[in-house]
């Protein structure tokens, strides 16, 4: 990473304290020394979180959250380390762009800009123009509110052809950035440009920072246009628009479903922000598409229960199959909700007992796999063997789609799936266990038999070779591997000192050993090996920045730590013989040599015991 952009991180820290911060989020009172708070990241019920500001960190000595002033954004407001840079150095009256950005990331910016400018012109149109009388009159009558139209920040694009476009040129907005973002449209043969969304009531689409990402248009009832285009358009997939991903309202929803530990996911723009004007504001919405894993991955970063909401005629879409291999892959608690009398989310919130009513919708809420097997149990014939055999099939064929997590909670999780529906249909567990292998292992040959095929259509050269085995390290190595890093990120002068006695060769450890290469790129370039600096070395792996974190935290607790360094560094000497020899061991076991081999490794081992000596 950049100089500039580790110079920028220091400036930003240096002007962000700690206290001051919290304090703009939080309730911060004085306890003596350090100050404390109702700890936001746990269902606290007294101040639990201590906030010190000599150390510039946080702790909770309740739920164990602990970090610097960049993290506790990262969790509070669900954004990566760069965001969270962001957001301070707005809040200090720092430019971001002083860290020397990226071609690409400046880019972005203009596109954010462009973006907000649209925002602003379409909900101007919408509130204060005599045209955007109709579509003022179609939003009172989905029974949106003022405020809540303010609040999504809604607008609307007028009938003409070429209106943004003449907006464009009077405020010198290139036509081309306008393209790139799918407000305009180039006409053949450059003739000009004109506007994609006409006679819309504008919906922006913003991340999770509110920034505008896309837009919605929905079509007026009445419009010329309604006969010949689709009733909702979307910005079409742009650098910063990617509709797989994107959540309608999720700005706006996190906080509360972070505090409820619930987001419901619903159909449409206006289930939303009615959710919202009724107060129930964990709801967001998908762009249109089924839920998918990376809805999920963005999701549990505020809340593990999620709840999709289904119209009562929609239950039985390829929505609730797609939820239930979702279910089984993902570590999250997936449940779907069923509204009453087919109506929508929007009307339903509508009428005057909407909002208990949709709430007793989402409280509730069946788990994905219970809400099948019921679906099931309605139409199948339970009867007859064969009648459960299908039943079981529908069930595991999707099970067998969720690809395989090589971890104990994934795996654990599916054996408790297993496990209830063997309960559920009346079978023996190990014979819904051996169908799942059949199935699993019929999805593998037909994916096997598809990339044969795409190999020989398309050859692009020998296969690649099987990775190398991970190092192995025995359970000495791996303890003196995290007290090296503990003491370096604790003590970074001994950085310059490790360097010349610990390759990073040295440590098995695949996420050590990356810190331990990010900190001696730090001490080569002269810039100095904090954890502040590595952090913004680690941007791809926060996972590796906050256990950085809590490493150093333990390092601090350590006293003279020089002196503990040195024992360190002895440690990695006495692995690396009790290796050496454990190695030299084997050999002598294991294969057939002459009597010269046999003496010279003798004599080798003879020497290593007398250093382990």
């Amino acid at each position: 990473m950049a100089r500039d952009l580790v110079e920028l991180k220091t400036r930003i820290k240096a002007a962000s304290d700690i206290v001051d911060v919290i304090s703009g989020y939080l309730a911060v009172q004085s306890a003596g020394k350090t100050y404390k708070c109702v700890c936001p990241f746990h269902d606290d019920t007294r101040p639990s979180l201590n906030i010190d500001r000599k150390w510039q960190n946080f702790k909770c000595w309740a739920c164990g959250a602990t970090g610097d002033v960049f993290t506790f954004v990262e969790k509070y407001d669900k954004v990566n380390f760069l965001e969270a840079m962001a957001i301070l150095a707005k809040r200090a009256g720092i430019a971001m762009d002083e860290a020397k950005a990226s071609p690409q990331d400046i880019h972005k910016s203009r596109l954010f800009e462009v973006m907000k400018w649209a925002q602003v012109l379409y909900q101007k149109h919408l509130l204060e123009s005599d045209v955007g009388a109709n579509a003022r009159k179609y939003l009172g009558e989905r029974g949106l509110a003022g405020a809540s139209v303010r609040q999504f920040g809604l607008g609307f694009a007028p009938l003409d052809g070429d209106w943004l476009f003449k907006q464009a040129l009077a405020d010198k907005v290139p036509a081309e950035l306008l393209v790139e973002v799918g407000l305009l449209g180039e006409r053949d043969e450059g003739r000009g440009y004109y506007d994609r969304f006409r006679d819309r009531v504008m919906f922006p689409i913003r991340d999770v920072q509110g920034r505008t990402v896309g837009f919605g248009g929905r079509i007026l009832p009445d419009s010329p246009y309604a006969a010949r285009g689709p009733k909702y358009y979307n910005s079409p997939e742009t650098p910063i628009f990617k509709k797989q991903e994107q959540l309608y309202g999720i700005d706006l929803a996190r906080h509360a479903g972070s505090a409820s530990g619930v987001l419901a996911v619903v159909e449409g723009y206006t289930d939303v922000i009615m959710a919202h004007q009724r107060g129930i504001a964990n709801v967001v919405a998908t762009m249109g598409t089924a839920l998918n894993a990376r809805h999920v991955a963005q999701l549990v970063r505020h809340a593990r229960r999620i709840v999709l909401v289904f119209d009562a005629d929609a239950g039985g879409t390829t929505g609730v199959d797609r939820a239930l291999e979702i279910f089984v892959s993902q570590d999250v608690e997936l449940a779907v909700a069923t509204l009453p009398e087919g109506l929508d989310p929007a009307d339903l919130l509508a009428k005057p007992d909407g909002e208990a009513a949709f709430r007793r919708s989402l409280d509730s809420a069946a788990d994905a796999l219970d809400f099948k097997l019921d679906q099931l149990f309605a139409k199948a014939d339970r009867s007859n063997v064969e009648g459960v055999r299908r039943m079981l099939d529908a069930i595991l064929g999707i099970i067998a789609l969720a690809p395989q997590v090589p971890n104990q909670a994934a795996q654990l999780k599916q054996e408790l799936v297993l496990t209830r529906l063997a309960q559920r249909l009346g079978i023996e567990l190990r014979t819904v266990r051996g169908r799942l292998k059949e199935l699993q292992l019929e999805r593998r040959r037909r994916e096997a038999r598809e990339a044969a095929r795409e190999e020989r259509t398309f050859d692009d050269g020998p296969p690649p070779t099987a990775p190398a085995p991970p190092p192995r390290t025995s359970g000495a190595a791996a303890i003196i591997e995290r007290q090296l890093l503990q003491i370096l990120l604790a003590e970074p002068d001994l950085v310059r000192e490790a360097h010349g006695k610990i390759p990073p060769e040295r440590i098995a450890h695949t996420g050590l050993r990356r810190m331990l290469v990010e900190l001696y790129a730090l001490h080569e370039s002269g810039i100095p090996p904090e954890l502040d600096n590595l952090r913004v070395r680690l941007i791809d792996r926060p996972d590796l920045a906050a256990a950085a974190m809590d490493l150093q935290e333990v390092g601090r607790s350590i006293s003279e730590r020089p002196i503990y360094f040195r024992k360190v560094v002895e440690g990695f000497a006495r692995v690396r013989v009790d290796d050496e020899t454990r190695s030299l061991k084997q050999q002598l076991g294991g294969a057939d040599m002459d009597d010269a081999a046999k003496l010279d490794l003798l004599r080798r081992l003879q020497d290593r015991t007398r250093e382990a000596g």
